[in-house]
């Protein structure tokens, strides 16, 4: 059985590399071929029809099949790993185990040749192996907001965002590890700040500290009250932290909020901070 669940998987996988039509023309990574439906010709697995109906692509008399649809029919979890550009097919059930978190949005991109967005968040949960996930969004996921339900438009997704996301566990190894989200909803939109420590003051209630943004300008930046429910990393890789860590002179990237005072500068909670120093920031 697994040996017919490797051959199928990889005469499915031509067709995420083909597509779903013949190719223009050749080049280096590109081979023309003359394709066509065969509508008449159907699937079955095991005797039943799958879900999803499936018609196959007859090229030079060998017949291809949609590599997701495929896969998911035989119970198998399916992955377009974008960083590595590569289709990853993982053994697994029909339905994907599932987590939720809540997370803040470092950086929305776009997915090359689709409408999917890849969503680089960091994770709030304290006990979390995956400080940094990088989520693929489909293009028809619904999007949900404080605004969506008086808006007929999906809220944008910007960096800073706070969020909570329902996702698989099956996830590539790469680092950061990527999946797909199941269901996305933004919580609000945080304040940022990217700067120079210049002051750190212990308190009863915890640490703060007053991030310039401007050398020399004592009302620009933000005064940033750090509690025990803070998220604190360090680097690229955003390994955990300690409030203690944060020392005068560091580079750092904060996320706050939402609610902030009207003082020159204004002071705020910080729900997450980030070490720069020595590294760039995280993706």
């Amino acid at each position: 059985m697994n040996k017919m669940l490797k051959s199928v998987a990889v005469v499915a996988l031509s067709v995420g590399l083909i597509g779903s039509t013949a190719v223009a023309a050749s080049t280096a990574d590109w081979t023309e071929v003359k394709a066509i439906f065969n509508h008449k010709m159907k699937v079955a697995i095991d005797g039943q029809a799958p879900e999803s109906p499936m018609t196959p692509l007859m090229v030079d008399g060998v017949a291809y099949l949609p590599v997701r649809d495929l896969g998911e029919a035989l119970g198998m979890n399916v992955i377009w790993n974008e960083q590595e550009y590569r289709i990853d097919i993982q053994n697994g059930p029909k339905e994907a185990v599932t987590d939720t978190m809540e997370a803040i949005v470092l950086d929305v991109q776009a997915a090359a040749n689709s409408g999917d967005r890849i969503v680089n968040v960091l994770s709030l949960g304290a006990d979390s192996p995956y400080p940094v996930i990088r989520l693929i969004v489909p293009a028809d996921l619904n999007i949900t907001g404080p605004e969506s339900e008086d808006s007929k438009e999906a809220p944008e997704l910007k960096p800073g965002m706070k969020i909570e996301a329902t996702y698989s566990l099956a996830m590539t190894r790469s680092l950061p590890p990527q999946t797909r989200a199941e269901a996305f909803r933004i919580i609000h939109e945080l304040g940022q700040v990217e700067g120079t420590v210049q002051s750190v003051k212990s308190t009863d209630h915890g640490w703060t500290i007053k991030v310039d943004e401007k050398e020399g300008d004592p009302t620009s930046g933000v005064i940033l009250h750090i509690a025990e429910d803070t998220v604190i990393r360090s680097g690229a890789m955003a390994e955990p932290a300690k409030a203690d860590e944060i020392r005068e002179g560091a580079k750092i990237k904060a996320y706050y909020g939402p609610i902030m005072t009207m003082s020159l500068p204004p002071q705020s909670s910080a729900q997450a901070i980030i070490l720069l120093d020595g590294t760039d920031s995280p993706e």
